[in-house]
């Protein structure tokens, strides 16, 4: 699998590691457990994952050609 985004939690300190898949691995002292993108258990020793982490990370995105300057632009 490749990964390609990694992130620390900024509580648990657990790294995030999000895989194409859409899977996400959390690794914590040494201990891992990987989890689906909205944080549902698929195995491993870590059994609980922060959901919002998980989704934020590792869900769907938006396609690169996505135009969001605009959501953020004044109506005046």
């Amino acid at each position: 699998m490749k990964t390609d985004r990694i992130l620390k939690h900024p509580l648990s300190g657990a790294i995030y590691t999000a895989h194409d898949d859409g899977t996400v691995e959390v690794e914590n002292n040494g201990v891992k457990g990987l989890f689906h993108y909205d944080g549902r258990y698929i195995s491993g020793d870590i059994r609980q994952a922060d959901p919002h982490m998980a989704l934020w990370l590792a869900g769907p995105q938006l396609p690169e050609t996505a135009d969001t300057s605009r959501r953020f632009k004044s109506s005046d």
